[in-house]
């Protein structure tokens, strides 16, 4: 297996959705529904852990580290492997910070960890369709994954 050069990123997009920072926060918390991977475990709040899954290829164990109604959510990416390619992205943080303006509700999402050199570019255009696209259209037209 290749050895890998992990570079340690920290990346943040962000986005304005017209709805209040509550109705935002009970959307963002409902991961299964908008979140890319397959969702198993406890409804999230402080301290309740779950796991993400793709196939039997990735693999992610998360604690929910902080959680603050309608403010903020952070995740701690507990244990976590790629078997294509032994990426391991354990100690990653996923961090979800809304803010309100107006009658509307600024989100912001930075993942702040490692990733592989070679996929810086891959990082960005994966945060911005799980942001932008598939959280946004789940938020604002009732339609998840």
């Amino acid at each position: 297996m290749k050895s890998h050069n992990y570079t340690n990123t920290k990346y943040t997009v962000a986005i304005e959705v017209a709805k209040s920072p509550n109705d935002v926060f009970d959307h963002l918390v409902d991961l299964s529904k908008w979140w890319p991977e397959e969702f198993e475990g406890e409804s999230i709040k402080l301290n309740s852990e779950f796991i993400f899954r793709t196939g039997d290829s990735h693999y992610s164990k998360n604690k929910v580290v902080e959680f603050v109604p309608n403010k903020k959510v952070v995740w701690l990416t507990t244990k976590s492997i790629r078997k294509t390619d032994d990426f391991d992205w354990t100690g990653t943080k996923f961090i979800f910070e809304l803010t309100p303006e107006g009658d509307k509700t600024l989100l912001k999402f930075t993942y702040d960890g490692v990733v592989l050199e070679e996929e810086s570019d891959r990082l960005v255009e994966i945060c911005d369709i799980t942001v932008k696209e598939m959280f946004y259209n789940f938020v604002v037209n009732g339609k998840g994954k």
